[in-house]
């Protein structure tokens, strides 16, 4: 499949340095043929105003007055496509990515679902959240939005790392590595280095530097007891659709305490490989992996207030076993 511009959001709480990360991105060499928007919670368009400085001539638009993932999910569609045909007239070649930066307030669920009304660009979708090393939001009263942002990410970025000790930035490393084991971890000291990681496809590139397999420390097996990270074994037999159906009622199932899934299936033939995911309750279309992927079946499911017996009572054809990551 062809796929258009990469679409990357990018989340995080307040003051967590998104806009910071924004600015390494259009001072590099990967900027070419990026399109940024800028999502305000309030009337003052400030965020904009400090990255038009870095945008020479880049396309900007600002989305004010309100939260992305609330009441402008619309006029984010419209700004999408009113960017790639104002490209299309000018006659110049399809954008490379577009940029999303938004409010720290934001949650990615509804903005990925937004973002169907988009099909036909066929949007490759990347989100990044960065992580304040300084100040963890994972431990303060921002819980609820910090859990949603970090689990739908496919790329964290740990920010503010020249503030912190090496302890207390190994803390954080651990922190969202227990919140998302699916996401990659871009453990950068180096401003430029951290906005290059950032902004690699999910899928291509060098892998990210992290720090030393030998030190690197080991997860928690729980990151909150209002947060569990469960994962189930998948027998190659089954169809990629039958187990779509049974990720689908796991979503119905538990709704908005759902942030997470991502799975891999077998394809029709049973070398093929199906990657499944979602957002929240919200699924990308299924895609299929090179056959040289040397990915097993499975599925890692991030849940709050979920445990194992609530993912037990819900009906499936398979045999499934449930486990804690």
């Amino acid at each position: 499949m062809q796929y258009g511009p990469q679409f990357i959001i990018v989340s995080g709480m307040l003051g967590s340095g998104k806009t910071t990360l924004l600015e390494g991105l259009l001072a590099s060499e990967i900027a070419t043929d990026t399109a940024i928007i800028v999502n305000e919670a309030g009337e003052i368009n400030i965020d904009g105003a400090v990255l038009s400085e870095s945008a020479r001539g880049m396309s900007m638009a600002t989305l004010s007055n309100g939260c992305v993932c609330c009441s402008l999910t619309n006029d984010l569609v419209t700004t999408v496509q009113d960017l790639v045909e104002s490209r299309r007239l000018s006659g110049q070649g399809p954008f490379a990515r577009i940029v999303l930066e938004c409010s720290g307030l934001s949650r990615p669920g509804p903005i990925v679902s937004s973002l169907q009304e988009l099909a036909d660009l066929r949007l490759k979708l990347h989100l990044v959240t960065t992580y304040d090393c300084s100040r963890p939001s994972l431990s303060t009263d921002d819980f609820e939005n910090a859990v949603a942002q970090l689990a739908a990410a496919s790329t964290v970025v740990l920010t503010k790392v020249d503030l912190v000790s090496s302890a207390r930035r190994d803390e954080a490393f651990e922190s969202v590595t227990a919140a998302n084991p699916l996401a990659r971890v871009v453990n950068e000291f180096s401003a430029s280095g951290r906005a290059r990681e950032a902004f690699l496809p999910p899928d291509g590139g060098a892998p990210v530097p992290v720090t030393d397999q030998s030190t690197r420390p080991t997860p928690r097996r729980l990151l909150h007891p209002r947060v569990r990270v469960f994962r189930a074994k998948l027998d190659e037999n089954e169809s990629w659709e039958t187990t779509l159906d049974w990720l689908e009622n796991i979503a119905g199932a538990l709704g908005e305490r759902l942030l997470r899934i991502k799975a891999i299936v077998a394809g029709d033939n049973r070398s093929d490989r199906i990657l499944l995911q979602s957002v929240g309750t919200t699924f990308s279309a299924p895609r299929r992996l090179s056959p040289s992927s040397p990915a097993p079946l499975g599925v890692i499911l991030i849940a709050r207030d979920c445990g194992r017996q609530d993912l037990e009572a819900i009906p499936t054809q398979h045999s499934v076993t449930w486990f804690d990551h």
